[in-house]
């Protein structure tokens, strides 16, 4: 009787270490053969659904940017070159011209890095005419093309007999934001807003700026690149001439409104200098921004300013 509960006693020892040793399944009614089936299953089914899982992984960042979704699909094909060139960083919408010469060199379309209502900022891919090097990292500046115009003075009466008077010009001091707070003579410039041709930017800012002057003639000066490898825009210069003010005052805050170059006015004095003293300020540097400089230089230079 002792032997057979010593006997006894060792099973239950035996069977104690077995379940100790697979905490996570009952198995202590099971045979040790029956154990290992079940052991065996589910580690190959551990290793089919890792298989599955990593499978599906690799599909996944291999497949999905190769995937047009349905609800995309109609934007795609409607709207493919507001695709192709949209921005990294976008500040708001630009609507201005944008620059794509395979005339100059350039190749595909750029890409965009960042836009805003003022200007777009690209990376152009370019292989210039007669050489076999390709840039792919030619940094472009889309931007407004603008106008400046340089405006005679209110035409006065002259009594026949008596010597005419010397031509005048209206003139701007004021300053700008790039100037290191200098003042500086400045002439009418502006946006040519979407929708415009030059002409109608120059009297509609003229009309503005002047507040209600209108001038008849507006002999233009021709149009020139701001900057010729990184683009800016191009400028078109106008000489405005036989001008005179017209009676209805104009509400300049309503017509700025909806403009895009509105936010870049500034307070400003308006003076009026004759011919040779605008000759003068021109020489001696008076004026500080590049394109003020060319259009004035350009105004005194033509026909209608040489006259005998």
């Amino acid at each position: 009787m002792r032997s057979r509960a010593l006997n006894n006693s060792a099973d239950k020892d035996q069977q104690q270490n077995e379940i100790l040793t697979l905490p996570s399944l009952s198995y202590s009614s099971l045979s040790q053969s029956r154990v290992r089936d079940l052991i065996f299953q589910r580690n190959v089914l551990m290793v089919i659904m890792c298989t599955i899982l990593s499978s599906m992984f690799i599909l996944y960042h291999w497949w999905s940017p190769l995937i047009v979704y349905p609800s995309k699909l109609s934007s795609t094909l409607g709207n493919q070159e507001a695709t192709t060139n949209a921005c990294e960083i976008s500040l708001g919408e630009y609507q201005g011209p944008i620059y794509n010469s395979v005339e100059s060199g350039t190749i595909g379309k750029p890409k965009c890095l960042l836009d805003s209502k003022w200007i777009q900022v690209s990376i152009h891919t370019v292989k210039f005419p007669g050489s076999d090097t390709i840039y792919d990292d030619w940094m472009w500046i889309d931007y407004h093309d603008r106008i400046n115009v340089l405006v005679e003075d209110e035409t006065k009466t002259r009594e026949i007999g008596k010597k005419a008077e010397e031509r005048r010009f209206l003139i701007f001091e004021q300053t700008k934001y790039a100037l290191e707070g200098r003042k500086s003579l400045a002439i009418i410039g502006g946006i040519i807003e979407p929708g415009e041709d030059a002409e109608t930017a120059a009297r509609r800012e003229v009309g503005e700026e002047m507040n209600g002057l209108v001038c008849e003639n507006f002999h233009f000066l021709g149009r020139y690149r701001s900057d010729v490898n990184r683009g800016m825009g191009w400028l078109s210069g106008f000489l405005a001439t036989q001008c005179t003010r017209n009676q209805l005052i104009l509400n300049k805050d309503h017509l700025l409104a909806e403009e895009i170059g509105a936010a870049d006015t500034e307070k400003q004095n308006l003076i009026s200098l004759t011919l040779t003293e605008l000759k003068n300020a021109l020489a001696r540097g008076k004026f500080l921004e590049v394109q003020w400089t060319a259009t004035v230089a350009q105004a005194l230079h033509h026909p209608e300013l040489n006259k005998l």
